[in-house]
């Protein structure tokens, strides 16, 4: 067959934008899908609302934990509570990855210990997420070894590789030496290579 052929038969992308804003089988199933989205997100909601209560009766005014996520205006009232709500638990994951996620600030450092405890505790995917980069963010010199010890615990995922920019941060010479160590490494190599470079 030719490539004259081929492309005549191509479909453009306007194309099949067009046949399925047509499909009622499509539409139908992009409602039921956009649907179930709300209801997921009005249950999220609901579940913060005390974590948001709470935030409110310090002064930090928001409508969601991932408010502060996405903001760049420092909330040091918020950051006992949001500890306070993590170790408390017992909320879905995704609200549990934005307790984590919150705290994911320098001024988090005294919070360290407990934040680490729950990491090697956390039960789903999201927090395990939130409080890595939790720990990678607020972490000092005085982290690098608990740091590296994590970064080599097998028991917990792939959420590692967060310390490793933490141990280049605050590591000096020793984690220059922890990342060329890694530069081989099947897991972390691509990663600790990009970061030797930058």
């Amino acid at each position: 067959m030719s490539t004259q052929k081929k492309s005549s038969k191509r479909t453009t992308a306007a194309e099949l934008m067009a046949q399925l804003q047509n499909d009622p089988e499509y539409q139908r199933k992009m409602q039921e899908e956009e649907a179930e989205r709300q209801v997921r997100v009005q249950e999220l909601s609901r579940a913060e609302q005390p974590i948001v209560a709470d935030l409110r009766s310090v002064g930090v005014e928001v409508d969601s934990v991932w408010d502060l996520v996405n903001t760049s205006v420092p909330y040091p009232a918020a950051l006992p509570v949001l500890l306070k709500h993590l170790q408390l638990g017992g909320y879905p994951d995704r609200v549990m990855e934005s307790l984590g996620s919150a705290l994911a600030v320098r001024p988090a450092v005294f919070a360290w210990d407990a934040l680490r405890e729950l990491y090697l505790k956390a039960g789903g995917r999201g927090e395990e997420e939130g409080l890595a980069v939790a720990l990678a963010a607020s972490a000092t010199d005085k982290h690098l070894q608990a740091l590296i010890k994590l970064l080599n615990d097998d028991s917990r995922s792939d959420t590692r590789g967060h310390f490793l920019r933490a141990i280049k941060r605050v590591g000096g010479q020793e984690g220059r030496q922890v990342l060329e160590s890694l530069k081989s490494d099947p897991m972390w190599g691509k990663e600790a290579r990009a970061l030797l470079k930058s």
